[in-house]
């Protein structure tokens, strides 16, 4: 009961975030060339089973959908910042029904800050998302007004560092981080964000993390052979999983082969206290890898070794030409639910757009400002992998295999990604026992997910274009053989009326089936339009 207490009295330093952003804007240093773009959509749309349910449980309605947003960027020598905030006020034709929500809000901020001139610098980043608590319920589909297996989840995170570069011979870093996760605490009967009836309830819980990590590496005197040392110790104080620490270091050699190619050698001591299923939580790593680059549009990352949990391999490809770029990664590491929530999202449809754009647009400014017009145009997510992290407190052993590619031609933007994740619990039982539902906790032990997804924009005109997006994913529980499939299939039609008016027609399916929620298929046929205007 005491750590919940404690954890209950930091509730107001969730304000932490927001209000040492504003001490940045407010820094005369910090006053530069400021972007700040309000706007507001208007959205009718039809669904005919707006709440995701089974067969003859579905119901159809009118809703009206009312978003306004507001967007700043500043991208000056001191502080480079990006915010872009959403809220989203949803009305009924009919009674709003059980298992919809009234509103939502969706939050994007990151924000860096030169504060000593090579010395001292900020970071901070705050999210707000809807995200799905099971990986055998309905998912996401732009349905933001459907409320069954969705919560609220909101993150902050706040690091200031010490930084210098002692000449050519070494850089050095200290950092502190601190960062928080949290969710709606609901259960059945209670409100996800307007909705009732939630029966999958919510296993996240509350946390707050504190980190500590320094680094020291080899500068450009060290031509042939690099070196590195790192160190970092966290501590996690969570309300579902009490308290835990991860503590790891390790050491670097690079040597420098040739112009292209440059080999490492990688050792180091990992300790994790969580309570282990089976086998060990600590103990020595090691690994060999190459960093090969052909030319300055290719790069290839690998390497090979063991950890405590066992073998461990690492590929990162990258490839850039005119009208294409490709990335392809593989990784393997123990992580959490909260702590995937922290990272940036797998496949960045802007940073796919971005190095996209590079062989054409070299000024960095003006490429964010067409990769956002490109996105906002055309319609595309913000990500192509979605739904890939689900609600729980277990530490976990996850290997994740990515391909990513966009295409770009005179008139056609194609993004296409490619996923495959497989997930095992290495903490015990207790700390995951508030997944509810029969059986949810083995169904969420040990997971395999595989999806795709393509995005295909057409420039019908100067003003006007169509898009098309798919994806299919597949999430099979490895405990029990239950597997729960979801597909995506969205046409829409875009007009841009004036220089700041909008206009958009969207014709959506979604088909899918549920473990969790009484199980079944459910299908969503979804008609909107929508206006949005820009001030």
């Amino acid at each position: 009961m005491a750590k919940r207490l404690r954890l209950r009295a930091a509730g107001p330093r969730t304000l932490a975030a927001p209000v040492a952003m504003l001490a940045l804007l407010m820094a005369p240093q910090c006053r530069a060339d400021w972007r700040i773009t309000p706007a507001v959509e208007l959205r009718q749309i039809y669904s005919d089973n707006v709440r995701l349910e089974a067969g003859p449980l579905a119901r159809s309605q009118f809703i009206t959908d009312l978003a306004p947003s507001l967007a700043i960027a500043n991208n000056g020598a001191l502080l480079k910042l990006t915010a872009a905030f959403t809220t989203h006020l949803y009305a009924y034709s009919s009674e709003r029904v059980d298992n919809t929500n009234r509103s939502q809000r969706q939050l994007a901020a990151s924000a860096r800050a030169k504060l000593i001139e090579d010395m001292l610098f900020f970071d901070a980043t705050a999210s707000i998302n809807q995200r799905a608590v099971s990986a055998f319920g309905p998912q996401l589909a732009d349905n933001g007004y459907a409320g069954a297996n969705r919560a609220e989840v909101r993150t902050w995170r706040l690091s200031p560092y010490l930084a210098h570069r002692f000449g050519a011979a070494a850089t050095a870093e200290l950092r502190y981080a601190r960062d928080a996760v949290a969710s709606n605490n609901v259960g059945p009967g209670s409100t996800v964000g307007g909705s009732t009836g939630n029966s999958l309830g919510n296993s996240l819980g509350d946390s707050i993390g504190n980190t500590v990590s320094t680094s020291i590496s080899s500068g450009p005197a060290f031509r042939t052979i690099g070196w590195g040392l790192r160190a970092s110790h966290h501590q996690l104080d969570s309300t579902r999983g009490g308290e835990s620490t991860e503590d790891t270091a390790s050491a670097q050699l690079n040597w420098r082969v040739s112009e292209l190619l440059s080999v490492n050698a990688n050792y180091g001591y990992d300790k994790y206290d969580y309570q282990a299923l089976a086998g060990a939580t600590a103990g020595q790593s090691y690994s060999l890898g190459l960093v090969w680059a052909p030319s300055r549009r290719t790069q290839l990352q690998a390497s090979a070794g063991k950890r405590y949990f066992g073998n461990s391999y690492m590929v990162n490809a990258t490839h850039r030409s005119r009208h294409s770029v490709w990335n392809l990664s593989y990784n393997d590491a123990v992580t959490t639910t909260r702590g995937e929530f922290l990272r940036p999202v797998s496949v960045d449809t802007a940073s796919l757009l971005d190095g996209l754009f590079s062989a054409t647009i070299a000024d960095p400014v003006a490429r964010q400002q067409a990769v956002d017009a490109t996105i906002r145009s055309n319609g595309l997510p913000a990500s192509t992998i979605q739904n890939s992290n689900y609600f729980g407190n277990r530490y976990i052993l996850q290997k994740q295999l990515l391909l990513s590619t966009a295409f770009n031609t005179a008139r056609t933007t194609t993004v296409f990604s490619l996923n495959a994740t497989r997930r095992q619990a290495l903490s015990q039982q207790e700390a995951a026992s508030a997944l509810p539902g029969v059986g949810a906790d083995s169904l969420n032990d040990n997971t395999r997910q595989a999806g795709a997804t393509l995005s295909l924009s057409y420039r019908i005109s100067p003003r006007s274009g169509a898009s098309l997006l798919m994806s299919r994913t597949r999430t099979e529980s490895l405990a029990t053989g239950l597997k729960n499939d979801h597909l995506l299939l969205s046409l829409g039609m875009t007009r841009q009326l004036q220089r700041k008016l909008k206009g958009a027609v969207e014709l959506r399916r979604v088909h899918g089936n549920t473990v969790t929620l009484g199980g079944g298929t459910y299908r969503e046929n979804a008609l909107s339009a929508s206006l949005s205007q820009q001030f």
